[in-house]
């Protein structure tokens, strides 16, 4: 693939992606304030704590093959035959998995079952995993085609959307939301299945070789097995340990919705660059494997700090307008979380775009296990005493030390040096404490309101980009030319203009390359 074409494709993929990922941060801000009070704390604890069993069985029927199979796609999209067998390998797979894990499901629900506030919830939420099989977003991501995905997400939330604001009406319609969100996820992973026609070849049965994927896509279950125990079964364990578990799941459910909403701006680049990273490692390209990696690291400090200084103040204004009142405990729950903008985006940098670009999953899995030992081990403990907040603190502990692990292997295997994670991240740090003094200040002689919550928000992220044009920050000015040749190409309909992708995709790019170029803008 010539140079040329690999930026027109990070660009597009970048593009396509950012829809995706838009839609999906809009959705829960359009959704979350009217399910916040229309279902009200225990209505949202109980979708939780239903959803939180549900996805044990989601995970044991994907076993790792969606991002398995993005990588597998990657490496071998130039040979249709092989890509072929591997598509429909990791079908049946798939599929043979799902048999099993909604067997499992179905006899527990129908012999002891889950309690009476939950067992209709959990049949309704297990349309996602009936669905399992004919989710092929592995294919496209492999590909990099993210313009179907796109296509594909759009039409999935529309759908949801309006069926929430049909027919969910009152707190006892939790089991309508069930159905909703899950009939919206079945509809939109069938709809994928012709845009193949004319990727994917018939191939005989007798030339499938089935059991080859196992033990590759087994290495890659376990480290999301473990995140799913310190991200779910927090959930799990708070409507076990918990004092009063709907309150608490309903607030850990809401706090931790709009952690995630947020953290999609760290993590936004990830999907994208892991299919690069597989494809450069597998051509030999090094090069631009540690140029991608440097660059994302200076992309999760430049998004992560401000995101963090953000929540420490405006956590509770948010809050307030945002759900409407008896989630108290919320704001408290946002601000611990807020350590995943940084830490998290680190995890993401390491974890898949440079582990699981080239093979080495087994470093993630060993981190994410002692993570998640960790995890439980307080959660245990915590939750008894402080409920949501325990967990909270648990899931912190515990994101320190899933990256830290993971940092200190990428260091010890020569795959980053220790001054590229830190490198210009002073520039941040000073960027974002000038930032919070001045909405610091704001926020306590102002209201908690809607207008307010934006208005600050507008102030802090000038404030934060003046401190950064001041600085000379080289990684952001760098994305302000790059927008600035964006918006420019649109406008003369040239392909030309620069993309956010060269922000962190352009195998160009380098601090010295381009100071030159940083200087005059």
């Amino acid at each position: 693939m010539s140079e040329q074409n690999v930026k027109r494709s990070l660009k597009s993929n970048f593009i396509y992606n950012f829809i995706s990922q838009i839609l999906t941060l809009i959705v829960p801000l359009v959704t979350t304030p009217y399910l916040s009070r229309v279902l009200h704390e225990v209505g949202n604890g109980q979708c939780s704590y239903a959803m939180s069993i549900i996805t044990y069985f989601i995970l044991f029927s994907n076993l790792g093959f969606d991002m398995y199979g993005q990588r597998q796609i990657a490496s071998c999209r130039d040979n249709p035959q092989e890509k072929s067998k591997v598509f429909w390998e990791l079908f049946i797979l798939k599929s043979i998995f799902t048999s099993v894990a909604l067997a499992v499901l179905y006899s527990v629900v129908f012999t002891v079952g889950f309690g009476e506030n939950y067992n209709l919830l959990i049949l309704f939420y297990s349309l996602q995993v009936i669905t399992i099989p004919f989710d092929i977003q592995f294919f496209f991501r492999g590909e990099e085609n993210f313009r179907s995905i796109a296509i594909r997400t759009i039409i999935m939330k529309i759908i949801g959307l309006v069926l929430i604001f049909l027919l969910v009406k009152t707190e006892n319609d939790t089991w309508i939301y069930a159905l909703c969100l899950s009939g919206s996820i079945v509809f939109s992973n069938l709809i994928m299945w012709p845009s193949l026609i004319g990727k994917i070849k018939f191939v005989k049965p007798n030339a499938l070789k089935l059991l080859r994927h196992l033990k590759p896509a087994f290495l890659i279950f376990l480290p999301t097995l473990a995140v799913t125990i310190y991200s779910v079964f927090d959930k799990t364990m708070i409507g076990l340990l918990a004092e009063n578990p709907d309150y608490e799941n309903g607030c850990y459910e809401q706090a931790y919705k709009i952690n995630s909403v947020a953290l999609l701006f760290v993590t936004i680049i990830t999907s994208v660059m892991v299919s690069r990273n597989s494809y450069d490692y597998n051509a030999g390209n090094t090069e631009g494997l540690k140029n991608h990696i440097s660059q994302a690291i200076r992309y999760v400090w430049m998004m992560g700090t401000p995101l963090i200084f953000g929540f420490a103040v405006l956590s509770s204004n948010l809050s307030s307008w945002f759900l409407g009142g008896g989630y108290a405990e919320v704001p408290i729950l946002m601000q611990i979380m807020s350590v995943r903008f940084i830490i998290s985006g680190f995890g993401d940098v390491f974890g898949s775009q440079l582990f699981l670009a080239i093979n080495k999953e087994k470093y993630s899995t060993v981190a994410t296990f002692m993570g998640a030992g960790i995890n439980i081990l307080l959660n245990y403990f915590l939750i008894k005493q402080f409920g949501a907040l325990g967990a909270a603190i648990s899931t912190a502990v515990c994101e320190f030390t899933v990256t830290g692990i993971l940092v200190i292997l990428a260091l010890r295997k020569g795959h980053i040096k220790l001054r590229m994670l830190f490198e210009g991240c002073w520039k941040y740090i000073l960027a974002g404490t000038v930032m919070f003094g001045v909405i610091f200040v704001m926020q306590r002689y102002m209201s908690y309101a809607v207008w307010t919550f934006f208005v600050i928000t507008l102030v802090g992220c000038m404030v934060y980009a003046l401190m950064l044009f001041v600085l000379r920050d080289k990684f952001f000015l760098y994305a302000v030319k790059s927008g600035f040749g964006m918006v420019k190409g649109i406008f003369k309909k040239s392909s030309k203009g620069k993309t956010a992708t060269d922000i962190i995709g352009n195998m160009d790019y380098t601090e010295n390359d381009n100071q030159s170029d940083i200087d005059k803008s």
